[in-house]
This record gives C-alpha cells, structure tokens and sequence, in this order.
C-alpha cells in the first residue's frame, strides 16, 4: 500500500510559502505538537476526533489547501460529510411581519435557556455559569419569510461539531433555518471552531427552525 500523502502535502505547502511551524502555531492557535504530528502522521497523539479534524481543517486551510481533499487521508475518526441538495428558489416576497415573529421567538428561546441554567441543579457549575454569560448574536436564514409557502423540502442537519463558525452557519443558512450563535472561552479548542450545536445531527430543519451552535473565541 503506497504512503499517505497527508503529512507530505501540508509540509510542501507549508515550506513553498516560506511558513515555520512556530507562524503556524501563532497564526491557527494550535499547539506546536498537533501541528507537527499533522505533518509527520503521528496520529497517536492527537486530541479527540472531533478536536483532530478541527485542526485538521484549519491547518489545511491556513495553508491555501482544500480540507475536503485531505480528510479521506485522515485516519482519526473520520467520517463522510454529507452533501445536501440545493435549496429549489422561492419567488413569493419576504414578509416581514413573520420575521418580526421568529424574532421574538429567538429572543425568548434564549430567555427560556438562561432560565433553565438557574432552575437545574441547586449549585450550577462554572462551566454553567461560563454559559449562562457567554455572548451570543442571531442570523436569521437565507429562506427564513418563504415559510408560508409550503412547499420547501426540509434539510438534515450534518454534523457541525468540528467545522468552522463560516462553515456551519452556511450548511444552516442554506437551509433557511435561524442561527444562534453562542461563544465561549475555550482553549482547547481552535478559536472560531464549533463546539457544540443544538439540535443534534441528523435533525430535520427547514425555514423557522431554530439552530444554535456553540463556538469558541
């Protein structure tokens, strides 16, 4: 069986654009020894799947590669991503009225979530607590006022743990559903990277759906 090409095609492009390991290291926020276990295929030490195809992507695309190109060559629980369909155009005009309602329903999703931390559990942990302050913004969906038309199909919602902030509020966007954003202080993980999403993957959303996603700064 001939050789992965994986860590040969990162150093290449690494060292043809004049990059050490220590600007990598500054630039993507990944620790020196990820990054260098990226390039010489030492797998074993990497953190968890969902945190090794995060570097993974980032790296890869810091580099001006295409990460999809690379992951069939990643060994560390890999799994395909799913390509979804096209979103078929709507011509009715938005109303905006029913975006006025979806509004309001985000504003008191997340009023319900912040009520929720203080009423489980007596004493809320710190990582609770880090949540319940954690900053968040919306971005309503591409198809969001097309609701009333019934007929636009719905999306299953991919895996987003893992992926870029860009990258997942496009897979949602795309699906017309509203995006909740929230952020955390986590250094484990690449600053931008998803950590968690809300539904779980394999949910069916479409226009209206609300979608939150938890990304580190």
């Amino acid at each position: 069986m001939s050789p992965s090409p994986l860590g040969e095609t990162l150093r290449r492009a690494r060292t043809a654009k004049g990059i050490t390991i220590e600007d990598a290291e500054r630039v993507t926020r990944i620790p020196r020894k990820y990054l260098e276990a990226l390039e010489l295929e030492n797998f074993g030490i990497l953190p968890a799947p969902v945190y090794a195809r995060g570097f993974l992507r980032s790296y890869a695309g810091y580099l001006g590669l295409e990460p999809k190109e690379l992951m069939p060559w990643f060994p560390v629980g890999h799994v395909e991503e799913p390509a979804l369909d096209p979103l078929p155009e709507v011509s009715d005009p938005r109303t905006w009225n029913l975006n006025g309602l979806i509004a309001m329903g985000v504003v008191g999703a997340l009023i319900a979530i912040v009520i929720g931390l203080y009423a489980f559990g007596d004493e809320p942990s710190s990582a609770e607590f880090a949540r319940s302050q954690q900053s968040s913004e919306v971005i309503t969906g591409g198809n969001s006022g097309n609701e009333q038309s019934g007929d636009v199909p719905l999306t299953n919602l991919p895996e987003l743990v893992g992926q870029t902030e860009q990258e997942a509020v496009s897979v949602i966007q795309d699906a017309g559903a509203v995006v909740v954003i929230a952020r955390v202080d986590d250094e484990s993980v690449p600053s931008g990277q998803v950590v968690s999403q809300d539904p779980a993957a394999g949910t069916d959303i479409g226009p209206g759906t609300l979608v939150t996603i938890t990304v580190a700064k």
